[in-house]
């Protein structure tokens, strides 16, 4: 039969995603999308049996077993490690040995002042060194960046090689949500004292009282840090510690930071203030530090679950776009109103579900409409301990980390209402904005900004990871625009989160509308065949603060 072929307009002049077309046939194919298939999804994945899909347990292996039965009973071929579905995942949960601690600050006139853990200092546990001792000097390097996209270059004219840099936290009100809540996360700041040569970091918050520093750093030693870790014990994602370089990292108290700044005849008030107002504050010290920690472990075996689709172009098919979801969720914990099993149904079995069902439209595509680019299924273990599955994947992919050009996550869409437009979280970075517009248009969806900013989404889920390697990604999540204006979905779901997020009554029977399941794995799909059938990568804003010139 004659196909018959809708026209996307062109974009980005004669650059990339420019003059595509899609067939009517792909279109009419995307109906076949069954909300019944989502529904027993949702079902199964959330059932009490699972017992809240919990990395490490019975129930998170269940999981793993449905998602390779479904690519199995799709078609799919298996894209994990030797031959199998599976990615093995090693996660840490690393704890201090309070009792062993010890901390020296010498002072420029040669006085040793004892440093007190949990009043003085708060210490993360090592992902990677059982014990370490180090004697170092201090460098002071203001709010800690180095980061010439925003104009803040605090390493500017300082060595700090085989040094302990002291930070004051302050990020910037004026940047993206985005930017900040990146520049918030205590890796990214290790990584900016690694990337100049440091081996540790201590960052004081001149807003903390005394109270909350010695709650944090007491709750700290009680309860550790996750990570994910190699075979060989090598960490490769937290949000909380680099390893590598970094052989300390952690907080230091506000006083303990002024009598330090006092001794090198500086005053923190004062260096606070300048900073505030954007100076350039930076300088060696003349003090130095020592110590001794120890650090436990505690191992689990976990799995990522990945699938594939060979794309059809000899040259294109060597290149992955991939549709990620987290299979796993809270497992049991503190009851509520005598439910102690967190099932997660919207967060996240059905993103989970969704990725299933836009899976299964790939596989049953009609040959001649096959996907030039090859596809990667990837649904990841451990995000609610930290991204720690999709880190692991992205540190160790299963396909050439060169190879990849997208990433497409499904986390939590929040199927409470029709779906009538969409906000893609992220896309505004890179040209995926363009592909997102093009394929909501196709099945009339509107696109609007993100409509809670301040939220930061973008780098709180699995696709922050990919971006962070440099490969441009997306969340897409639901907008709140609507036709009828008296159904006020930023209210609902915010009722909706205050009530059941991350508590044992997010379940099946909770507010789902199966109907938008169907719409937005559509538009899901769209997007990645869109880039699958194009022969340019999606390629990051020129500038753009989340460039990665790889």
């Amino acid at each position: 039969m004659k196909k018959t072929f809708l026209t996307i307009f062109s974009f980005l002049s004669l650059s990339a995603f420019a003059q595509n077309s899609i067939s009517e046939q792909v279109l009419k194919h995307l109906d076949n999308i069954d909300t019944n298939r989502i529904k027993a999804h949702v079902a199964y994945l959330s059932d009490d049996k699972l017992k809240g899909r919990l990395p490490g347990k019975e129930g998170y292996q269940m999981a793993v077993d449905y998602a390779i039965n479904q690519y199995k009973e799709m078609g799919l071929k298996p894209a994990g490690e030797k031959g199998t579905y599976t990615q093995k995942v090693k996660l840490r949960k690393a704890k201090l040995v309070k009792e062993t601690a010890k901390f020296t600050l010498i002072l420029p006139n040669g006085e040793k002042k004892e440093l007190s853990l949990g009043n003085d200092l708060s210490i993360y546990p090592h992902p990677e060194l059982k014990s370490v001792d180090f004697n170092a000097p201090l460098v002071f390097v203001g709010s800690g960046f180095d980061a010439p996209q925003i104009n803040i270059e605090d390493y500017k004219g300082l060595d700090v090689k085989g040094k302990i840099v002291v930070v004051l936290r302050r990020i910037p009100e004026n940047l993206p949500a985005n930017v900040k809540l990146h520049l918030g996360y205590p890796a990214t700041i290790q990584a900016f004292a690694a990337q100049n040569g440091a081996i540790g970091v201590l960052v004081c918050n001149y807003t903390t009282s005394v109270v909350q520093f010695k709650a944090a750093a007491n709750s700290m030693v009680s309860n550790g840090i996750s990570a994910s870790v190699t075979a060989k014990g090598k960490r490769t994602s937290s949000a909380s510690v680099l390893g590598g370089k970094i052989k300390v990292a952690g907080g230091i108290s506000v006083a303990a930071l002024q009598d330090l700044m006092r001794a090198e005849n500086n005053m923190l008030d004062s260096t606070w203030q300048q900073l505030e107002k954007g100076k350039y504050v930076s300088k060696s010290l003349k003090s130095k530090i020592s110590g001794h920690y120890e650090s436990t472990y505690q191992d689990i075996e976990s799995y990522n679950v990945v699938a594939k689709l060979e794309g059809t172009d000899r040259k294109l098919k060597k290149e992955y776009v991939i549709h990620s979801a987290h299979l796993d969720h809270l497992g049991v914990g503190r009851p509520i109103n005598g439910d102690s099993i967190y099932n997660g149904a919207h967060d996240n079995a059905s993103g989970v579900a969704c990725a299933l069902e836009i899976a299964r439209s790939y596989a049953t595509l009609p040959t001649a409409d096959k996907p030039k680019r090859s596809l990667l299924f990837l649904l990841v273990t451990a995000e609610e301990m930290g991204l720690l599955g999709s880190g692991y994947f992205a540190a160790y992919p299963t396909v050439k980390k060169s190879r990849i050009v997208a990433d497409i996550n499904t986390d939590m869409p929040t199927l409470l209402a029709p779906l009538e437009s969409v906000a893609p979280l992220g896309a505004e970075h890179s040209s995926l904005q363009k592909v997102v517009e093009t394929a909501a248009s196709m099945v009339k969806l509107e696109v609007e900004p993100d409509p809670d900013p301040s939220e930061g989404r973008f780098v709180r889920s699995d696709q922050y990871n990919f971006v962070k390697a440099g490969i441009p990604a997306l969340h897409i999540k639901y907008g709140y625009r609507f036709s009828n204006p008296s159904l006020n979905l930023a209210e609902k779901v915010k009722k909706w989160r205050e009530a059941h997020y991350h508590k044992p009554s997010d379940e099946i029977t909770n507010g789902f509308v199966w109907a938008a399941g169907k719409t937005y794995a559509r538009v899901n799909f769209l997007v990645s065949y869109l880039i699958a059938q194009t022969p340019e990568k999606p390629t990051w804003n020129k500038g753009d603060f989340f460039e990665v010139k790889n």
